[in-house]
């Protein structure tokens, strides 16, 4: 017969065992949720009439910290964390749109142009480096604008 105590002591590890083997495979799922090979976002960017609401936005939403005008970013403000941009600024054209453009990157910027042109995308705007930031290019397929970014 099993004494109670240790009928107690076995019945809680047992549980603490269940417990931590669904925690590590509930992170498991998570991070691979989270993670698609060879698909990383360098740099969101947002256009808006109203940067000050937007950047409040953001600040409140996401715990972001949004620094002075960025004049090789196209005065964005910017926050940086975890490898990522993020900018908010104004339309620098009256035919720009206020817009939400994601920036994916790449490794090699005017290989990954030629490829998107070879597959019927428009270049809206080719290979331009942006001071330390990096070199951008923006495709446009299926009438969505694709930014592609190279550190």
């Amino acid at each position: 017969m099993i004494k109670p105590k240790v009928l107690g002591v076995v019945l809680i590890t047992i549980g603490l065992v269940v417990i931590s083997a669904w925690s590590l495979s509930a992170a498991k799922s998570d991070a691979g949720e989270k993670r698609i090979p060879g698909l990383s976002v360098r740099y969101l960017e947002i256009v808006t009439n109203d940067v000050d609401s937007t950047i409040a936005l953001y600040e409140r939403l996401h715990g972001l910290s949004f620094g002075q005008s960025e004049p090789d970013l196209g005065h964005a403000r910017i926050a940086t964390g975890g490898g990522m941009l993020v900018g908010i600024r104004r339309p620098l054209a009256a035919h720009e749109q206020p817009i939400i453009r994601t920036y994916v990157a790449v490794d090699d910027i005017k290989q990954a142009v030629t490829a998107a042109e070879g597959l019927g995308a428009t270049i809206a705007y080719p290979p331009a480096q942006q001071g330390q930031w990096g070199t951008f290019a923006i495709v446009i397929q299926g009438n969505i604008e694709h930014g592609l970014w190279q550190r």
